[in-house]
């Protein structure tokens, strides 16, 4: 029993050493933490009263700059807007002028002149410009009369002015009384034309202009439009318009 007891002694001896090692070692540590808390806020303070004064007058000169630089860009967008004005003005001012040049260009030409009652032109010696002068003829009248009366060979009488594309007869009643007929037409030579030069007359058509030269080339030369009165091609309308135009 006595060696047991002495057992426990010594086991309660080394537990009683190892909490009381324990809290002295703990103990250190904190006053050790403390003391590194206390060396910070004094570094920090030597850092603060180190500082050179320029920084704060650098902080300083940023923030004028920032405000200058503001300035600056709201200056430069007030005189941007300014130049656009300026710019939208000037070009409001050109379109002005122009189209003031355009509406005095235009009243600069005259209206064209139009013949009076009981003044007449020429049938067939007469061009575009002359045409115009007709009342109720324009441009586009003028140029359709001229190109087909160069197909014809010329007009030989007024009333073929109403196959022009266009005329009808209440139109052809307004002009009729300023044409003049003048007998200036030219003739197409049926024997000596090519097949080409004698389709090429309004009057003729291809199979009319087949039975020309077939006959032509079967008997020769035609001698009288009676020749071709008896083809089927032909009716007799037919022949009463190619009459004036044919040279045998």
């Amino acid at each position: 029993m006595a060696v047991i007891l002495l057992l426990i002694l010594i086991v309660l001896t080394l537990i009683l050493n190892i909490v009381f090692s324990f809290r002295h070692s703990s103990d250190i540590i904190l006053q050790q933490n403390d003391s590194l808390v206390r060396e910070f806020e004094e570094f920090r303070r030597t850092l603060t009263l180190k500082e050179p004064p320029g920084t704060a007058v650098s902080d300083e000169r940023r923030v004028s700059t920032g405000r200058e630089s503001v300035a600056e860009r709201s200056s430069q967008e007030s005189g941007s807007g300014t130049n656009s004005r300026r710019s939208e003005k000037g070009i409001s001012q050109r379109y002005s002028s122009t189209g003031d040049n355009i509406s005095s260009s235009r009243t600069a030409y005259p209206a064209s002149e139009k013949l009076a009652v009981g003044e007449t032109i020429s049938l067939n010696e007469t061009d575009t410009s002359e045409w115009k002068k007709v009342p109720g003829v324009g441009s586009v009248y003028a140029s359709r009369i001229v190109g087909y009366r160069g197909l014809l060979g010329g007009f030989v009488r007024v009333e073929q002015l109403l196959e022009v594309y266009g005329i009808d007869e209440e139109l052809f009643s307004r002009i009729a009384v300023y044409i003049e007929p003048d007998g200036n037409f030219s003739r197409l030579k049926i024997n000596d034309s090519d097949f080409g030069d004698l389709l090429r007359h309004p009057y003729l058509n291809y199979k009319q202009v087949k039975a020309i030269m077939s006959i032509r080339r079967r008997k020769g030369d035609l001698t009288s439009i009676r020749e071709l009165s008896i083809l089927d091609e032909f009716t007799s309308e037919d022949i009463l318009r190619l009459e004036p135009y044919l040279e045998f």
